[in-house]
């Protein structure tokens, strides 16, 4: 899948250089570097993310604010990707079931879906029940559109629908910190969970 993004915050000196990258890539038809099959890339930065408001899958509002003084581990994925997005999503759940039982009311987790068309709040729910997750701290996150838009272009995700069901994006999973600023931006189709789990333990303090 040909992966692209917008433009990131000016400032994201290394994040905005890759992701404006693979923008370039994309748009000269060039193959994309990370086969699904690849760990992500790791990187470090300091973006401070603005508060947003989007629906959960049970169709309440989930506002990022109410998590300060959480670490929260967020996903950009959608319910019918053939590819990337089943890979993240399940190394995401590796993380919430190996975080240890001192960390799980300090740890939160959110995927925000990359295609409103099609992924309600119902379709949301049936997806992470598949996958067995514990919705005890982790909320799957839709809304319309322009709505959604704000949110992909702070974290510096590019989306370009394709057809129904189809769509193009960048492969982030990102780690924010307690204050909400994120710190580590996992960029591909399989974050490495144990390394995740590091970098919580990290933003913990407890290394």
């Amino acid at each position: 899948m040909n992966l692209r993004a917008k433009e990131v915050v000016v400032g994201i000196v290394v994040a905005g250089a890759f992701l404006c990258g693979e923008q370039n890539r994309a748009i000269s038809g060039e193959p994309h570097p990370h086969s699904i099959t690849k760990p992500a890339s790791r990187r470090q930065l300091h973006l401070p993310i603005p508060d947003f408001s989007l629906t959960d899958q049970t169709g309440k509002p989930c506002k990022f604010q109410t998590l300060r003084g959480k670490v929260v581990l967020v996903a950009f994925v959608y319910t019918t990707c053939p590819d990337v997005c089943p890979l993240m999503t399940a190394s995401m759940r590796l993380v919430q079931e190996k975080l240890p039982d001192r960390q799980r009311g300090a740890v939160f987790f959110l995927s925000i879906t990359t295609d409103p068309e099609v992924d309600s709040p119902q379709v949301l729910k049936a997806y992470g029940e598949r996958y067995g997750i514990d919705f005890s701290n982790w909320l799957f996150l839709t809304a319309e559109l322009q709505t959604l838009a704000p949110v992909w272009k702070a974290f510096g995700v590019g989306v370009q629908r394709k057809a129904r069901g189809l769509v193009d994006h960048t492969p982030l999973t990102a780690l924010i910190d307690a204050k909400g600023t994120m710190r580590f931006a996992y960029t591909g189709g399989s974050p490495d969970h144990k390394m995740i789990l590091r970098d919580i333990d990290f933003l913990l303090g407890s290394h």
